[in-house]
């Protein structure tokens, strides 16, 4: 094994355990923030449903505009 060889093998190990080091991180706080907001819409729809279960709006809505 040549010089230049040695040096493209360690070159090739060092940038995928430097793209690891800052990917792996990354991808973990995508994984949790997808999950919160799974959670988050789940509790919302259910909070919605309970609260408009006769399929009347909110009665503090925005006022639909009027015909003219």
């Amino acid at each position: 094994m040549d010089y230049y060889t040695l040096v493209i093998l360690v070159s090739l190990i060092g940038f995928l355990l430097l793209a690891a080091l800052l990917l792996i991180p990354v991808y973990r706080f995508l994984q949790r923030e997808d999950e919160a907001a799974r959670r988050f819409t789940d509790a919302y729809l259910q909070q919605q449903q309970t609260l408009h279960s006769d399929g009347a709006t909110d009665p503090n809505g925005p006022v639909p505009p009027t015909q003219t």
